[in-house]
């Protein structure tokens, strides 16, 4: 006899499928022709949260299958949704320091502030609730495929209509890809797990901490499109990964303390070290990495290596620059690592710097300024940086830059 232990009830699937409908129907209605013809304002601050309040409400009075965590262990849930959350803000505020800060676009006044709130709150706990219902009606115990369609799902309905239209070129949706789809595609398969814990409460909780900071705080990080991405999907990944262990260490109540210490001690270690090599990678540190993607420096750095750049700060380290140095400047929006060949002092412009290739006959045909170096090479990782050469635009590379 087959078994369907797992599978939701013939109702509650119906139910699910009502839920689905619901959903699209509504993200197709905020991206039609339809809002148009009512005020905006209207529209998006008093219908549209009206809309999200009455099924919110209808799916609480929905007979449901309870999530997973038993009731003792949903504090324990809850507070680490908050943690969670928390880092995740810090993390970015960190990086917000080095690729930069801007003024917040929304309003801050006390009307806007409340208006914020129901605009986003109304539409997250709405959202919760049906990812709730849909998680733990198909997912009694975890089933990675049901996280992972469900979040999807989420995800598509989560970005406005003009965001898909403006994909006309595979740079385009790489982009929008790395930047937007993949970070919101990971938040979500951390709150699909947050769910099948401990239901929408939790979810809401590690959300509602990312959307307060973003909504409320008058001032927000501006990060570069590789930091989103990096900070967006790791951070994510490895929530999903260490409450999954910590919650089944807890559920067969361990009770010696330092067992829970040192389970404890092991995650702080572990997301210590990620956050460092995510804050690496995006050049947080004076030393940042860097793929080659030409031959112009063989036969000491090759295409696939991966050089390491010390960041030049100020005037002085620029003027201590020596012949034979080899260096990375800017120039046209392409990263460039050559060796200095000589030193200019001009008149008018000051000093410059004479750069060639290795591997190249001649020297490169401007002069580098002082303002466009970006740092000095001090070492070289042979070859692991051979995937990135897959993935390269064939536009980052001008052909005649290198010279032979």
């Amino acid at each position: 006899m087959q078994n369907f232990k797992y599978l939701p009830t013939r109702i509650s699937y119906k139910k699910c499928i009502y839920l689905i409908i619901l959903l699209l129907a509504i993200y197709i209605i905020e991206n039609s022709l339809i809002k148009s013809y009512i005020d905006g304002f209207i529209f998006s601050y008093i219908i549209k949260p009206v809309i999200w309040i009455i099924l919110t409400y209808v799916i609480m009075r929905m007979p449901h299958i309870k999530s997973n965590a038993k009731l003792k262990y949903r504090h324990y849930i809850y507070t680490w949704a908050f943690y969670y959350g928390l880092i995740y803000v810090l993390a970015t505020i960190f990086v917000g320091f080095f690729d930069g800060l801007g003024k917040s676009p929304y309003s801050h006044s006390l009307q806007g502030i409340i208006i914020n709130i129901i605009f986003i709150g109304s539409a997250m706990v709405g959202r919760e609730f049906i990812r709730s219902f849909l998680v733990n009606s198909y997912a009694e115990k975890e089933r990675y495929i049901v996280f992972i369609a469900i979040s999807f799902l989420m995800t598509i309905t989560n970005f406005n209509f003009n965001k898909y239209i403006e994909l006309n070129n595979l740079e385009s949706v790489v982009m929008f890809l790395a930047e937007y789809f993949v970070p919101e595609f990971s938040h979500n398969i951390f709150a699909s797990y947050l769910v099948f814990l401990g239901g929408p409460i939790a979810s809401i909780i590690y959300l509602g901490i990312i959307q307060f900071f973003h909504w409320m705080s008058p001032i927000l990080p501006n990060l570069k499109w590789i930091s989103t991405a990096l900070i967006g999907i790791l951070c994510p990944v490895f929530f999903y990964m260490s409450l999954q262990s910590a919650y089944k260490i807890r559920t067969k109540e361990i009770k010696k303390r330092e067992n829970d210490n040192e389970d404890i001690a092991s995650w702080i270690i572990t997301s210590i070290i990620s956050i460092i090599i995510i804050w690496f990678a995006v050049g947080v540190f004076p030393i940042y990495p860097s793929v080659i993607v030409t031959g112009s420096m063989e036969p000491d750095i090759k295409p696939g290596d991966i050089i390491l750049v010390e960041k030049v700060t100020d005037i002085e380290e620029i003027n201590n620059l020596d012949i034979n140095d080899v260096i990375q400047f800017k120039r046209d929006g392409v990263l460039i690592s050559h060796r200095i060949i000589e030193k200019k002092n001009d008149d008018k412009e000051g000093l410059l710097f004479r750069t060639k290739g290795d591997n190249n006959s001649a020297s490169d045909s401007d002069l580098v300024k002082p303002q466009d170096i970006k740092g000095t090479i001090k070492y070289i990782v042979p070859k692991i940086g051979w995937l990135t050469l897959l993935i390269k635009s064939d536009k980052e590379i001008a052909l005649d830059e290198i010279i032979f």
